[in-house]
């Protein structure tokens, strides 16, 4: 078999390739700061990076900082638009079910809440939007939905099940499928600064965090920090941060900022699914190995590991 080709045929390869694309699924605006740092890369070096958010987060508690709030669930969908402009990627394509909030204040007799609707109906509405944005890479959160919040598992569930079901768009089907995770080391000393807030309290690191052997892509975020606390500031209804407390925090804003730094400087993610052979483990990027897609450039790998 001869392998020398002509010009005009790489031409025609090059002309094939495909804009690379990855859709991420989340269930509130917020939950893209954790992992905002690769999809800000991604951007950078010519990706489609669309987020995907189920509810509007109305069920969450205001920051007293912001007073009284007549709809809630509208100023966090503007505050989640600001997070994606900081980051540099397209608009929140919004899902529009409701938040269902956790524990005692769980939603129970809301029948539009997220986990309360028909799995098969969250999971169609994900896969209209994997056909209209036709991504190679899904991303959303690992299975336990990060710290067991029962809409993080409900998106997770439905964005899986679209990722196999949307095998029946063929080439244009998404390659891969990823979990959003934390390293268990992170986990355990997040858990222990974190201790007392209610949301990691009780956890079991062995269940809801990653071992080393299971992660896929590993992202060293930390030249990425600055956006992502630009991000994390855009949702001032959540955290009370504004961007001039950043440039000079007050101490109750500098102690969180240390408690969330060490998980915002290295992402992980596990692989939930793949249509086809993965070159080697672990994985260089969400792409590696992928044919037939091409970034504008590409100068420096898109994962890079400690």
């Amino acid at each position: 078999m001869a392998f020398a080709r002509h010009r005009s045929d790489w031409r025609e390869i090059v002309a094939q390739n495909r804009r690379p694309s990855l859709l991420m699924t989340q269930a509130h605006p917020d939950d893209e700061i954790f992992h905002g740092g690769v999809l800000a890369h991604l951007s950078e070096l010519g990706a489609r990076v669309t987020l995907v958010c189920a509810t509007d987060g109305e069920a969450g508690k205001p920051h007293p900082s912001i007073g009284p709030v007549s709809d809630l669930g509208a100023v966090r969908v503007e505050e989640l638009r600001l997070s994606c402009q900081r980051l540099g990627i397209e608009e929140p394509v919004l899902l529009r079910f409701h938040d269902s909030a956790r524990k005692e204040r769980f939603r129970r007799d809301d029948p539009h809440a997220l986990a309360n609707v028909d799995m098969l109906d969250v999971e169609a509405a994900v896969r209209s939007v994997i056909a209209a944005v036709k991504p190679q890479v899904v991303l959303t959160f690992e299975p336990h939905g990060g710290y067991y919040h029962p809409d993080h598992v409900a998106i997770s569930r439905a964005t899986t099940g679209a990722f196999f079901s949307s095998g029946v768009l063929g080439d244009e089907a998404p390659n891969r499928l990823f979990y959003a995770s934390m390293r268990d080391d992170v986990f355990r000393a997040f858990a222990e600064a974190s201790r007392g807030r209610g949301f990691l309290d009780g956890l079991d690191p062995d269940v809801f965090a990653a071992a080393p052997e299971m992660i896929a892509v590993s992202f060293d975020a930390r030249s990425y920090i600055d956006r992502k606390l630009s991000a994390f500031a855009a949702h001032r209804s959540a955290f009370g941060v504004t961007e001039e407390m950043l440039r000079n925090p007050p101490p109750p804003v500098a102690q969180m900022i240390n408690t969330f730094r060490p998980v915002m400087e290295r992402e992980v993610f596990l692989l939930g699914g793949v249509r086809g052979p993965v070159p080697h483990w672990p994985l260089a990027d969400f792409f590696d190995g992928l044919e037939n897609v091409a970034f504008e450039r590409r100068t420096t790998s898109v994962a890079n590991r400690a």
